[in-house]
């Protein structure tokens, strides 16, 4: 599934930041299965647009393996596509963050443009 496919930057464990980042793991595997059933406003395609702009999986594969980062300086998703990363707000509830995750998705410069 496309959570296996982005490889996760963790912080050392044990830290606060590293409890931080599982429990947002937590969230980001909780909201591709909101996306996969359609409860969700985004599709899963949408989120690999926007971390990688490409519209769908290559059969080879993506290169650079997509990569997962944690961001405390923003409330919304960021990407870069160049490097196929996708950095996830660091959010206290579930229902924050999957907001937070549609509008910044839903928002970005290029989004829909293919």
């Amino acid at each position: 599934g496309i959570e296996d496919l982005f490889q996760p930057q963790l912080s050392p464990g044990g830290s606060n930041r590293r409890t931080q980042e599982d429990q947002t793991r937590s969230f980001w595997g909780d909201y591709l299965l909101d996306c996969e059933e359609n409860d969700s406003s985004v599709t899963l395609e949408e989120i690999f647009m926007f971390a990688t702009g490409l519209p769908c999986i290559p059969p080879a594969g993506v290169n650079p393996q997509p990569r997962l980062q944690f961001d405390t300086s923003s409330k919304f998703p960021t990407a870069n596509t160049c490097a196929n990363t996708l950095k996830l707000p660091l959010l206290d509830n579930y229902n924050t963050f999957k907001a937070n995750m549609n509008f910044g998705i839903k928002n970005s410069p290029g989004f829909g443009c293919y």
